[in-house]
């Protein structure tokens, strides 16, 4: 027993626990256990502020029904919705059906502000949020009490719009977030009042601060509006409004709920609380409003203005503010848009003409952009707002294949601060998946930018943490159960299960060794490249070894989660032998197999449901799946579990961690999250090129769809292992396309052919230059052209 354990139960006896849930959390601790360390401490880090938020929520919301919550309250408690959720004796009342939200940020900001389906917006790192509602005479229209909303994210800037409609009136709320000179990111908000009917409208709206978030409860504790323009929360300046308000108002728990108290005037303002400006509470429950009565002509509108920074409490409360709003909302817009175009210009250009596919693509590659701040990637703006390798190892890739290996490289470069003196790339305890995934990550951004002074500044830390994985390897198993010469058991993954010796760790330990012998040998470490070949070699014959036991033992070649585990939805950590990893040479059936029988068993028209932990269709391992059919060549299969992955998105193509089977909401983990927006990135630029070896695929996951008249198939300025490069395929007319192509290949890395892949089969080709076409063949529908790496240009006729 380790000292938390003893500690934790002490503390339960103390609190009279009966005995025998002392003995339940025994027997977790013993499931949990890794290395001899009990339950990893950063699992109860990670949990603690969840499960804390869970019992606040459960306190408060249940108890005071009539006030107005984020909608995702509303649902979940709500008995004859679908999203409806029985309490029981559970203690825990926590968002599981609507974990939904999108991110927002600017290109180079530590933090993102999260806005809600209907609008409810969250600035973090602080946690309250702001509403917006409309009165007209005695009716009101808040948001989360709505049935429907819409909403859109701008494709080439992280621009959200909100629109609800009530009555002939639309409200649409706008937000994107812009840097300041003073290096602070700004959420700046448009409120806009639509008023469509031939009629002038008399409303008022109102823009409140509330102590709710997406997730539940965000205690606010003490509310000051000073010269009605500025709303300070918990005594940092929280809202600023461009425009006085007419109508100013504070209430805390005592007096209840300001929305409640409007409707239960006949939305007169002479409620309890008006015209106060100051107000404590000891319950966390204290709430602003900011009221402007509008006039609106027929056919016309109204906008209100406001702001709100982002940062830590430490951060904002050091900063100095202006008084003033001296730059207009227009003018910030046009900057912010300005700002993102000329970022995403820096980096590679990729279209074709499947244009719900390129839209999640823009909308994937601004979600990686928001959340790679600096030094630090994480998988999403809020409960994810970590650091972890398994996340970092696809979001860096895909910022590579974007073009953006500046802010890869110093990400990679902050890999040093979590490295320990013994080798170990510092994850949580018990992930032994850490070491691999850093290597795998650090090897794979040299192949695309070649920077050999850099890899040989990293090879002795590159070195080290290929000797720590030779090392945990051959550790003795102290149990029974655990194969020798595997990885130990650990947690792995969180969604694989409880402990187990987990062929995921292997499989990413295995890629880690064989990436320092090639990093060996690309700094001319010839002793230690012989060193990390044998072991590899010896590492991938013992994996063969337990695979071929655990084929006689299920009867069938298939790779379940561990050694002793059937096969289940867990398996899904297998295919990464195949993607991404693709670890065995193509003739070992194992990884393929496991891959069609997780299709045929666990894959319908929605995705990968799984059942373990997520309890939800998961986009990021739909589409795991749908790039692993890429790599053997299915790519109609490839497309089709896309989609369906695609289909879990929101409206703004966000993807949770996992989607509520009844509900289409998030059931887990942070609504939008950043490794569902890699492999999104990753499954369309692979589908235009992939390296294989000395070959270079060009186009070999395209379709008939993706090639129209009209709308061009590029990618320009496109990183490879080759160095990189520029093609597009145009469809000049019903018979005719033209093919060009030019290579900016790194010295002696040109690939030895470039097989190009037409969806059509072909009457002719006529090259440029005639040596550029090498070899022509038809299959069925489709041809293939093997072509020299000088290829520029092909004239194809169906």
């Amino acid at each position: 027993m380790n000292i938390n354990e003893f500690l934790i139960e002490n503390g339960l006896r103390r609190l009279d626990v009966p005995e025998e849930s002392v003995q339940h959390f025994k027997l977790v601790s013993a499931l949990s256990n890794v290395d001899g360390r009990g339950f990893p401490k950063e699992l109860f880090q990670l949990s603690a502020p969840v499960v804390m938020r869970g019992l606040l929520n459960f306190a408060v919301l249940q108890m005071n029904r009539k006030w107005v919550y984020p909608y995702w309250v509303h649902r979940q408690l709500d008995r004859a919705s679908s999203s409806f959720l029985p309490r029981s004796q559970n203690p825990l009342l926590m968002n599981q059906t609507h974990r939904n939200w999108t991110a927002l940020g600017s290109p180079h900001g530590l933090y993102e502000a999260i806005v809600d389906p209907r609008g409810l917006l969250t600035p973090l790192p602080r946690e309250w949020s702001t509403d917006v509602w409309l009165q007209e005479g005695t009716d009101f229209l808040f948001p989360s009490l709505t049935q429907e909303s819409h909403q859109r994210l701008e494709a080439d800037s992280p621009c959200l719009l909100t629109t609800l409609v009530w009555k002939d009136l639309s409200l649409e709320l706008e937000a994107f977030v812009s840097s300041i000179r003073r290096g602070i990111d700004i959420v700046f908000n448009q409120v806009r009042i639509v008023n469509s009917s031939a009629r002038s409208r008399s409303v008022i709206a109102y823009v409140a601060v509330r102590p709710f978030n997406p997730e539940g409860v965000a205690p606010i504790t003490h509310i000051e509006i000073q010269s009605k323009r500025f709303v300070y929360v918990n005594k940092i300046l929280g809202v600023v409004v461009a425009k006085e308000p007419a109508f100013v108002a504070c209430q805390n728990a005592r007096e209840g709920d300001l929305a409640m108290k409007l409707q239960e005037s006949g939305g007169r303002k002479e409620i309890e609380g008006a015209g106060r400006t100051i107000v404590k509470c000891e319950r966390g429950l204290a709430q602003a409003l900011l009221g402007y009565p509008i006039e609106i002509p027929p056919s016309s509108k109204a906008d209100i203005h406001y702001s709100i920074a982002l940062g830590s409490a430490k951060e904002l409360r050091n900063a100095r503010w202006k008084k003033t709003w001296r730059v207009s909302y227009g003018k910030r817009r046009a900057e912010h848009r300005a700002t993102w175009h000329k970022e995403l210009d820096r980096g590679a250009h990729f279209q074709h003409a499947d244009e719900e596919a390129m839209r999640f693509f823009r909308s994937s590659r601004l979600a990686l952009l928001e959340l790679n701040d600096g030094e630090f990637i994480s998988p999403g703006p809020a409960l994810y707002h970590h650091f972890w390798f398994r996340d970092a190892a696809p979001m860096l890739s895909a910022l590579d294949m974007l073009g953006f290996s500046e802010r890869t490289r110093r990400v990679i470069n902050g890999f040093r601060k979590h490295l320990r003196s013994d080798g170990f790339f510092q994850g949580p305890d018990g992930e032994w998946d850490s070491n691999g995934a850093a290597l795998w990550t650090i090897y794979h951004h040299f192949l695309r930018t070649r920077s050999s002074l850099w890899l040989k500044q990293w090879y002795p830390q590159i070195r080290k943490a290929g000797l720590w994985i030779v090392r945990m390897r051959r550790k003795t198993p102290e149990d029974p159960m655990t194969v020798p010469g595997l990885m130990p058991k650990s947690l792995s993954a969180e969604h694989l299960g409880t402990v187990d010796q987990y062929f995921w760790d292997s499989f990413w330990s295995l890629a880690g060794l064989k990436c320092v012998a090639a990093m060996a040998h690309e700094v001319g470490q010839v002793e230690e490249e012989r060193l990390f070949n044998q072991e590899s070699v010896e590492f991938e014959s013992r994996l063969k070894e337990v695979l071929a036991q655990v084929e006689k033992r299920l009867g069938m070649p298939l790779i379940p989660a561990s050694p002793t585990r059937p096969f289940d939805e867990s398996a899904i950590g297998s295919i990464a032998s195949l993607y991404p990893l693709d670890l065995f040479e193509h003739t070992y059936p194992q990884p393929v197999t496991t891959l069609h029988a997780l299709r045929d068993r666990y894959v319908d028209d929605r995705g990968f449901y799984h059942p373990i932990i997520h309890s939800g269709y998961n986009a990021y391992l739909t589409l795991q799946i749908a790039q692993s059919y890429l790599l053997i060549g299915e790519k109609e299969i490839a497309w089709q579990i896309a989609r369906s992955a695609f289909r879990l998105a929101s409206e703004t193509c966000a993807f949770p961690e996992a989607t509520h089977p009844l509900t289409g909401g998030g059931t887990m983990g942070d609504g939008h999250h950043g490794w569902a927006a890699a492999e999104v990135v990753l499954f369309v630029r692979n589908a235009l090129i992939r390296e294989q070896q000395n070959v270079l695929h060009l186009l070999h996951g395209v379709t008939k769809d993706h090639v129209k008249v009209g709308i061009p198939l590029e990618a320009l300025r496109a990183p490879t292992t080759f160095g990189s490069l520029s093609l597009r395929l145009e469809r000049e007319s019903a018979t005719k396309l033209v093919f060009s192509f030019e290579g900016r290949f790194f010295p002696r890395k040109r690939p030895e052919a470039i097989h190009l892949h037409i969806p059509f089969p072909l009457q002719s080709v006529v090259p440029s230059f005639p040596s550029h076409l090498l070899r022509h063949e038809q299959l069925g529908d489709a041809s293939l052209l093997i072509l020299s790496s000088e290829v520029s240009t092909l004239f194809l006729h169906l």
